[in-house]
């Protein structure tokens, strides 16, 4: 055990532990929607589904947005398990982080999440609300699918992991809605499988059973109904992108149309973030299959990251990132391997890009729907490399660029968890004494890689006020982004551009 924890896989674990913990540290509430879910309001919405029916994910936002107790463990257990699963994942010997495929592998699922878009991050990773239900549906999603390959090779106990996995299937399926239908469809295809290999088929056909009990509660609610009888929900916060009286040709092809023009592009609207697993996945495996020569069209996915960067968006360009999602899929059709391993790579390959086609029929968009995707194109890529990087001279490089990646994020992390932790003493001291004016100072971050922290209006402060347990008559004084790495001696320009807000005085929500 002792030689475990001092050998290089055991100090790449420790020091991404503390990586990730720092993270959670810095993670902070936002000033409208965080707040909302830690007061009566959020407990109302998950209760009564006013929302939507995100059972699971509505409630790790309403406790991670309630319980800073709660909310730090979780998130630095979510983040830090999430390479590590993937990993484990990738690792096909059986040896788990014994082999000597595990570490690169590691380092490269680090990277590639380090590699997350800007605006991505800030939805998933700086927004504690929307972690609850897109970081959290990954990591129930590696577990899900790391309990699959354990009944596949034990093939023991099935009542046991019958049960286990059906728990685990409804309770993923309550996430997000486009997430549930793929896990519908997933689970349809494992129970189909059942059928020939009678030792899984308990197991497998409780994870379909969960998948359609989650699927019963995530659609049939009012919401839903209204929103396929009228076209609009929720007072027109959600609607259809295709009218229902267009019927069912039309509305398909509306969809397939959006689909190609608007989801598929949006992956590699915010630099490397999704070309570079895609060319690595591309890359190496050409390279591990009979058609070597090939691994040179591994720059497509990059080349077009960058045409569509520039603001290119053409048919001919959709014509490409159609071409980036066919090369890696037929380098793992062509890849010399067992069937088994192969149809479990296609079939992981091809949810990445499924996993955003429900969203073709509403007209919602966000850069955080591209955050499952990517992590599972990230996991086939550290697949496909990690038996290419076990030599001298590869192992450290994915070591260095993994720790050049994470530097930035030590800066900015310590400098915003050290803002809160400010905050938190100065509401702390004005609540001991009773004072009638708060003042909060804001780091240069804030907006940029988190949510916005500082309240805006009377809303934004009254929620601030009931989340803190702060007197209503108490005046919030919101200082601008950039007061706190000169905190406490303001400069004027700064101050000037303060927000003065009561909790007190009246509002219109929001939202319901």
């Amino acid at each position: 055990m002792r030689k475990r924890l001092l050998s290089p896989t055991g100090w790449a674990l420790l020091l991404s532990g503390l990586f990730w913990g720092l993270l959670a540290g810095a993670a902070h509430y936002s000033y409208i929607d965080d707040m909302q879910w830690a007061i009566h309001i959020g407990v109302r919405w998950w209760k009564e589904a006013v929302l939507n029916s995100r059972y699971a994910g509505n409630l790790f936002a309403v406790l991670l947005c309630h319980f800073t107790w709660f909310r730090i463990p979780v998130m630095w257990l979510t983040m830090a398990l999430i390479p590590y699963l993937m990993a484990r994942l990738a690792v096909r010997d059986g040896k788990g982080t014994g082999s000597p495929s595990f570490l690169p592998a590691f380092l490269l699922c680090n990277a590639f999440l380090l590699l997350t878009p800007q605006p991505v991050w800030r939805e998933v990773y700086g927004w504690v609300s929307g972690f609850g239900n897109y970081a959290v549906s990954l990591l129930f999603f590696l577990v899900w699918l790391a309990a699959l390959r354990r009944v596949d090779r034990t093939r023991r106990s099935p009542r046991l992991w019958g049960a286990a996995l059906f728990c685990l299937t409804l309770a993923m399926g309550l996430f997000l809605e486009n997430l549930t239908l793929l896990f519908l469809g997933a689970s349809l295809i494992l129970a189909l499988w059942a059928v020939w290999d009678r030792p899984v088929r308990i197991p497998f056909w409780a994870c379909l059973a969960g998948a359609a009990a989650a699927v019963y509660f995530m659609f049939f609610n009012g919401i839903v109904l209204d929103l396929l009888r009228d076209g609009v929900s929720l007072g027109g916060r959600r609607a259809l992108t295709f009218s229902p009286e267009d019927g069912p040709v039309r509305a398909v092809l509306i969809m397939l149309r959006r689909y190609l023009d608007h989801l598929m592009p949006m992956f590699f609207l915010h630099g490397p973030g999704i070309a570079l697993p895609l060319a690595v996945l591309t890359g190496c495996a050409f390279w591990r299959g009979p058609l070597r020569k090939l691994s040179a069209l591994a720059l497509l996915p990059l080349l077009y990251s960058c045409w569509v960067w520039i603001g290119y968006n053409t048919v001919p360009s959709v014509l490409a990132c159609c071409l980036c999602w066919a090369l890696p899929l037929a380098a793992l059709l062509l890849q010399e391997d067992s069937p088994r391993n192969k149809a479990g790579r296609v079939l992981l390959f091809l949810a990445a890009p499924l996993s955003l086609a429900p969203l073709a029929a509403i007209d919602i968009l966000g850069d955080r729907f591209c955050f499952f995707p990517m992590a599972l194109l990230a996991l086939l890529a550290a697949d496909e490399a990690a038996p290419l990087l076990t030599g001298r001279v590869c192992l450290p490089a994915a070591a260095l660029l993994t720790a050049a990646l994470a530097a930035p994020w030590v800066w900015r992390g310590s400098d915003v968890m050290a803002c809160n932790l400010l905050r938190w003493s100065l509401t702390n001291q004005a609540l001991a004494e009773g004072s009638a004016r708060l003042v909060l100072p804001t780091d240069r971050y804030d907006g940029l890689w988190w949510y916005p922290r500082g309240a805006v209006s009377a809303e934004g402060a009254n929620y601030y006020a009931q989340r803190f347990g702060l007197p209503m008559d108490m005046t919030l004084v919101v200082l601008p982004a950039g007061s706190f790495e000169c905190w406490p001696d303001v400069p004027p320009e700064l101050w000037e551009a303060r927000k003065e807000l009561h909790p007190d005085e009246p509002f219109t929500p929001t939202m319901p």
